[in-house]
């Protein structure tokens, strides 16, 4: 009667498999101990199965090793079960007359280097192959690199990278196909003045060595500027100067547009702006059209002047010079 059989697959059944399986790997554990405590008390050699790291040594400081350092898997048989360790076994390469290349070698037991006597049954891979690379030193002009955008109404006159070059030590194949070293990017959001700010480097990977030549950081001088504005001045004061003759201007003052940064423009003292004509090469006459040469405070730019003055050099000697 198929209704009174039951399926092996049921959960009851599948259980007890379970905890049959789970007996069976105690008690294989168990014999594997029992096993290797036979192995000890026999005294038999044992065998071992490790990875060991290539290390290098004589190596030019002219050169440098630029391939991924290899490890190569040992199998060994010793009777120092106690006392060796695998973490302690390396494959030493004498790199004494090594030259700049690509360059394979043969590893063997000769080159196993191990803290106690072991016998090498198998080093693999058996050959390993070994990129060599001449050492140069090149200099690389530091360049700056900003996100964002000033406030509204300034603009980003200049960004400056003090010091502005790098110095590195590493494989030419690394330094030169390089031209520049960029910063990280320098945040200028909302900006509305000039700052210094400390910058880090965008490096090359490999191993490459910075000459920083007494440099502990590298900063970036950040130079913000205003968007210019306008704004007239009239009725600027004209003055002579190197008046041999008694002289007489007609008017005596004119007016000017000027630009500049907003700081500037609302921090102007008008006094400080003027014109002035030079009549040391004036003979005595009249100049009807003379334009006065406008004199400004750094940073203001002249737009326009009016109107031009009518100069009149009387034939009469300055008693006041």
């Amino acid at each position: 009667n198929t209704g009174q059989l039951q399926s092996v697959n049921s959960y009851p059944d599948r259980e007890k498999l379970m905890r049959i399986n789970a007996s069976y790997k105690v008690l294989a554990v168990v014999l594997a101990v029992f096993v290797w405590f036979l192995a000890r008390k026999s005294g038999e050699p044992i065998q071992m199965s490790f990875y060991a790291p290539v290390v290098f040594k004589n190596v030019s400081p002219e050169f440098q090793v630029t391939s991924d350092p290899p490890q190569v898997n040992i199998v060994v048989h010793t009777n120092s079960r106690d006392s060796f360790n695998p973490q302690e076994s390396q494959a030493v390469l004498d790199l004494d007359k090594a030259q700049e290349g690509t360059l394979s070698y043969v590893l063997t037991e000769n080159h196993i280097l191990s803290p106690v006597e072991v016998e090498i049954t198998r080093i693999h891979p058996s050959q390993i192959t070994v990129r060599i690379e001449e050492l140069i030193e090149k200099s690389f002009s530091i360049k700056s690199r900003y996100q964002g955008t000033p406030k509204k109404g300034y603009l980003l006159g200049d960004i400056k990278i003090v010091p502005d070059t790098l110095t590195m030590r590493g494989p030419r194949s690394v330094l030169e196909k390089m031209d520049h070293i960029s910063a990280h990017e320098i945040e200028l959001e909302g900006l509305n003045e000039s700052a210094t700010m400390r910058v880090e480097l965008d490096l090359p990977g490999g191993n490459v060595q910075i000459i920083h030549q007494n440099v502990d950081f590298y900063t970036a001088e950040v130079t913000i500027i205003s968007l210019p504005i306008k704004k007239r001045l009239d009725n600027v004061a004209v003055y002579l100067r190197n008046v041999d003759y008694v002289s007489v201007i007609n008017p005596k003052t004119f007016n000017v547009f000027v630009e500049g940064p907003e700081y500037l423009i609302q921090e102007l003292d008008r006094n400080a702006i003027f014109g002035e004509i030079d009549l040391s090469t004036y003979e005595p006459g009249n100049y009807p059209k003379v334009t006065p040469k406008v004199v400004t405070p750094k940073g203001i730019t002249v737009l326009q002047q009016w109107p031009i003055v009518s100069v009149w050099v009387k034939n009469e000697k300055n008693s006041l010079k």
